[in-house]
């Protein structure tokens, strides 16, 4: 018996019923030879036919019957459970599928539509041959292909576009893919192939690295028929990933719909959501609706669609998020809301492990860049690929993974738009390139070491719950120009395996109110998920000293540092200020930073190790270089010194010889008469 013979009986026994009581009609308008098929041929398509006197004196309890008679696993009773199909929905679909799934029954739709020409049929003509002559029938039939009603609502049958004729001469199609459900075939519809995911395997929960309360919190929350739950936090956390373990372990599928790709069809949003739950629906799966980058706005059609399809579907909905959008509170009825958090230290140190085994890797080296990046478990994964691959082509016979490769992968994991306001700094200084006073050196080796162990900190040592926000590294670099800020912004970024971003303050700075602090929030935004360090150079001109309010102007200006101090305190990176005036500075920023460097103009005895180190090793320099009289005759910051340096060389290289103590000289005092000092 095939899977779909009461279909065919159903819609046999109301083509025999409605042929029977249309015959005279038929026959006077001479339609069997026009169509060039005889009645008797389809009466025979039509054999056996069912007794047709339940159909036509008992319509409303034949139809029960047909929906009584369905089997729970067949394909028409699980459409008829999941989307909740009224008896008479299942009577239409019936019809409409019948001549999809039989080639004679589509003939003898041909003849009773009386017209060789059309090959489907319209809503009138379905609703005349269930209801028969049956007025208050015909209009309950016709109440069911209403755009609300749930045959249309989730896209399980397709009428024509409305032209100017009547609605109801309409015509009217089952979908391709409920065809194929019911022929039983396991494809994904095409109007989202490519939105839609299906998963390969199932994960164990032994794969997941998450707080295990948390784990069972979400099971209880999802393991529900009409669960609507929102997982949100950072992309890579394992919001999807979670789901498929948690219903894997019931035997249950879930399918994953990219909501980015589904709303780039702009038209057809509505009907690519609706596709995208039919297609859990008809697999008995939970759905999973990822879109990370939709937390804010989006197309009025999707919140809509999203709100329809959530109404009465048996369908478990889990919606992975970055955050808490207001347009998905207010679509989604009962939506239960969980956050999952960036793995802690611990976690962090336990996914790298698996993802790169000893003796691959020194495990030391996987605890400096799990504490170094605040990583999602996708995004180690990632990293931790890109720097196995590193080092098996170094060596293929034995890779082994450095630090610095581990770095490499990690920095090339950031998908930021910093450089849009903000200007990448290379970094090409190390420890032996820094002579500072023994006091600066120190400071600056305590924000690294801070940095070092703020996980260990915040976690271990329980300082997270005393500090529930101003966690980032943040320092003040303030001294006189030259002598060495932005140089000791490089070494602390190189030395946390960051990259330096300076900020443009061009870019960022706008006439037009609120579009200062908007810049200003992305750069933040952008800076916490891709761990680089934001330097603003000259951040007196930012973070200035608000003023008493005298004009708009004044109010404005006050805003804009009443935004940076706030959202400075929920900075949970790294941000370095330089300036040249500290004073000018407002009191509540070295508040909220945590470390002030001061960096004072070297002495003698410093400026001499600095003349000294601003020489490459490759340049060839004359024994008994003077350092002493050099360092002693010529007060400047390291800044100046490199420039003076450069001369030299240039004198000496112009030459062809040696660079000497003469030409030192010579090219300090140029360069103490550019910066206006007397010689």
């Amino acid at each position: 018996m095939q899977p779909y013979a009461p279909i065919l009986d159903l819609a046999r026994a109301y083509l025999a019923r409605y042929l029977t009581m249309n015959a005279d009609r038929r026959r006077a308008r001479g339609s069997a030879s026009q169509l060039g098929v005889r009645e008797d041929e389809v009466l025979l398509a039509l054999e056996p036919p069912p007794a047709p006197t339940p159909l036509a004196d008992s319509t409303g309890p034949a139809i029960s019957a047909f929906s009584a008679s369905l089997e729970q696993g067949s394909p028409l009773g699980r459409l008829r459970d999941v989307f909740a199909l009224h008896p008479l929905d299942l009577a239409i679909l019936a019809v409409l599928l019948a001549p999809e799934l039989d080639h004679e029954l589509e003939r003898a739709f041909t003849f009773a539509l009386d017209d060789f020409t059309r090959k489907r049929p319209d809503v009138a003509f379905v609703c005349r041959l269930i209801g028969a002559n049956d007025p208050f029938l015909v209009e309950r039939v016709l109440a069911r292909f209403d755009e609300a009603a749930p045959l249309r609502r989730h896209g399980l049958i397709a009428l024509a576009a409305q032209g100017e004729s009547a609605a109801s001469m309409r015509t009217v199609r089952t979908a391709d893919r409920i065809v194929a459900y019911v022929r039983g075939h396991d494809t994904i519809d095409e109007l989202v192939r490519g939105c839609v995911k299906l998963p390969r395997f199932r994960p164990a929960r032994a794969q997941i690295v998450m707080d295990p309360a948390l784990v069972e919190r979400i099971a209880r929350a999802v393991l529900v028929p009409t669960a609507r739950v929102l997982l949100a936090g950072p992309n890579g956390v394992g919001r999807a990933t979670v789901t498929e373990v948690v219903f894997g372990e019931r035997d249950r599928d879930v399918v994953r719909v990219d909501l980015e790709a589904l709303i780039t069809d702009g038209p057809r949003i509505a009907e690519r959501v609706a596709a995208s739950v039919r297609e859990a629906a008809l697999r008995d799966a939970a759905i999973v609706f990822e879109g990370g980058e939709l937390d804010r706005e989006v197309p009025r059609a999707l919140a809509q669609a999203i709100y329809d399809a959530s109404i009465d579907l048996a369908v478990p909905m889990v919606f992975a998020l970055r955050g808490h959008p207001g347009w998905l509170v207010n679509a989604v009825a009962n939506l239960v809301e969980l956050d999952i958090p960036l793995p802690t230290f611990r976690e962090r140190l336990e996914l790298w492990g698996r993802a790169l085994p000893a003796p691959l890797v020194d495990p030391p080296d996987l605890d400096v860049v799990a504490s170094r990046y605040s990583f999602a478990a996708g995004t180690i994964a990632g990293a931790a690929r890109r720097a196995e691959s590193t080092a098996r082509l170094r060596d293929p016979d034995a890779p082994k993974v450095t630090l610095d490769d581990l770095g490499t992968a990690a920095r090339l994991t950031f998908s930021h738009r910093l450089g849009e306001m903000a200007q990448r700094i290379p970094i090409g200084f190390t420890w032996n390139d820094l002579v500072l006073p023994t006091d600066t050196m120190d400071a600056v080796k305590e924000v690294v070491r801070f940095a070092r162990f703020r996980p260990f900190l915040l976690e271990d040592w329980g300082f997270a719950a005393k500090l529930p926000y101003g966690r980032g590294v943040s320092a003040i670099l303030a001294g006189p120009p030259g002598t060495g800020k932005t140089m000791v912004a490089q070494i602390l970024a190189h030395e946390l395996g960051y990259d330096l971003y300076r900020i443009d303050l061009s870019q960022v700075v706008n006439k037009y109110i609120g579009e200062t602090e908007k810049n200003l929030g992305r750069i933040f935004d952008e800076a916490e998920t891709s761990h680089a360090v934001l330097f603003f150079d000259e951040a007196d001109a930012l973070f200035a000293k608000r003023t008493e309010v005298k004009s708009s102007n004044d109010r404005y200006a006050n805003l804009e540092v009443n935004y940076l101090l706030q959202r400075m305190e929920t900075f949970d990176g790294v941000t370095l200020l330089a300036t040249n005036l500290e004073q000018g500075l407002d009191d509540a920023f070295k508040r909220r930073v945590r470390f002030s460097i001061q960096f004072e103009l070297p002495d003698e005895d410093v400026r001499a190790r600095l003349w000294k180190s601003m020489f490459p090793p490759k340049v060839p320099l004359e024994p008994e270089i003077d350092w002493t009289t050099i360092a002693k005759r010529f007060e400047m910051a390291g800044g100046y010194i490199k420039k003076a340096v450069l001369r030299a060389a240039l004198i000496a290289a112009s030459e062809g010889r040696p660079v000497s103590t003469t030409d030192i000289l010579e090219a300090a005092r140029q360069e103490y008469r550019e910066m206006g000092r007397i010689v």
